[in-house]
């Protein structure tokens, strides 16, 4: 299978002129496979290797999100205090018109404050100084639309969002997130610093205009680093990748952190107006809290975010009902690597088509278990304790029971085979049968005995 992974990578590579490419799949916790194509210096003709530093541009924006999330866990903010609360100087910005509501934290993470899409303007900006921003808050021209109203993706909301993280936490963002989470996932190769990791085994971006090679220059750390700032390696980014699909499924035991499990599952709900994105996603996507949240119908249900920058480009895409991370770095300007990790992704999905099996809750294993028996015997009424109180009254006993008798003429004895959860309290039990399957839909009520409200009864082709 990961022979196919390798060829896809160096077909993409070589069909976009890529310099190098870095890639990771993460499984069930772990990193089980990366890749390592071309050149991370063409000056010096030094190839990327195991522990070579891309910079992964807006991925940093799901650190800076659940960095966020963390204070608001300890109490340290609210998400939809105004965001002068935490930076004064945003409540003398003049609102775009005199109905606007106050910016929130919430708006920020969420891409709908109001402000202009700035990916161009942005990328130039990393090293922005504190009183740079300062200047650009107090000229007050930062409005495109009053806040609330659409999802427009805003780098600089992200930007305030560092801000507040630095007078927060009282230490630099940089030095927060560092604290809160590289350290204690042994994210030693990661930093905002690109500067300083350029010393080391790093992957320098380029541009190629018109058949020729230029290295771009290095945006150096500052101010507003926390949209866009990071550099990683492959075996650092699996680690987090691995942290966060960890929050799936929600379960008993330990929560050890460094934040709750309920708080990352929470960064992938949708929290902004559905958009249409870029790339091969279906158009139910919408952003959560640094994660974009897309279905399709190959790989199903996925969160993502892309990253680009002057010499860098890269995509992580997390499949967490699977256990799967796929993402992908590479350093040429604006690298769409968005449509080369589903591709991998449906690679994978196809060689282990399973999803991470769940464990169904005890009340559908009961309900499972009394449908079966219902239909050994033929009567509905033996299995009256495990029935809502609408079972009976919406499915008389005789037509449900002239049901089952059909069911067993055709398919014979049944044993049940499997439970396919949906949540605790639906999902589908499998009829093993002498002459076939049947598929049993499950869907329990919220009631104390969590009885059958709906059965319905599917052949399987």
């Amino acid at each position: 299978m990961f022979a196919e992974i390798d060829a896809a990578c160096a077909a993409f590579a070589a069909q976009h002129d890529l310099p190098g490419l870095a890639a990771g799949i993460v499984r069930d916790g772990r990193l089980v496979h990366s890749v390592r194509l071309g050149m991370a210096d063409r000056e010096a003709a030094r190839y990327v290797g195991p522990g070579t530093a891309f910079r992964i541009a807006s991925m940093t924006k799901n650190l800076t999100a659940l960095g966020v999330l963390a204070l608001r866990d300890r109490g340290a903010l609210e998400l939809d205090a105004p965001l002068s609360r935490y930076e004064p100087a945003i409540g003398a910005v003049a609102a775009p018109t005199s109905d606007s509501p106050p910016v929130t934290l919430r708006h920020l993470l969420t891409h709908t404050a109001g402000f202009v899409t700035d990916d161009p303007w942005a990328d130039r900006v990393l090293g922005m100084s504190p009183a740079e921003l300062d200047r650009l808050i107090g000229d007050g021209a930062l409005f495109a639309r009053s806040p609330g109203l659409a999802f427009e993706y805003s780098n600089l909301g992200y930007a305030l969002l560092g801000r507040v993280l630095t007078v927060v936490s009282g230490e630099p963002y940089q030095l927060y997130l560092r604290r809160t989470f590289l350290e204690p996932l042994g994210m030693t190769g990661t930093t905002f610093d690109a500067v300083a990791a350029s010393r080391g085994d790093f992957a320098f971006g380029y541009r190629l205009d018109d058949g020729v090679w230029s290295r771009e220059r290095i945006e150096p750390d500052g101010e507003v680093g926390a949209m866009g700032g990071l550099a990683t390696t492959v075996p650092d980014y699996a680690r987090w990748v691995a942290f966060l699909l960890d929050a799936w499924p929600a379960r008993d035991g330990p929560d050890t952190g460094p934040v709750r499990r309920a708080t990352i599952r929470e960064m992938g709900l949708f929290h902004a107006p559905p958009f249409q994105p870029d790339g091969p996603v279906a158009p139910a996507s919408g952003y959560g809290y640094g994660l974009v949240n897309s279905s399709d119908r190959t790989i199903g249900r996925w969160l993502h975010h892309s990253g680009g920058l002057p010499g860098y480009g890269s995509h992580v895409l997390l499949q967490p009902d699977r256990g799967l991370g796929v993402f992908a770095f590479a350093n040429r300007t604006y690298a769409r690597m968005s449509t080369l990790t589903p591709h991998l992704a449906t690679l994978l999905i196809a060689a282990d088509p399973g999803a991470r099996p769940v464990a169904p809750s005890p009340a559908l294993r009961r309900a499972a278990d009394a449908v079966a028996r219902a239909l050994a015997t033929g009567r509905i009424e033996e299995i009256a304790d495990a029935c809502a109180v609408n079972l009976l009254l919406d499915t008389p006993p005789p037509q449900r029971n002239a049901e089952l008798a059909a069911l067993k003429r055709k398919f014979g004895e049944a044993t049940l085979a499997a439970i396919e959860p949906t949540h605790a309290l639906a999902g589908t039990a499998v009829l093993a049968c002498a002459n076939g399957r049947l598929r049993v839909q499950l869907l329990l009520a919220p009631d104390a005995r969590n009885g059958i409200q709906k059965l319905v009864f599917i052949a399987e082709p």
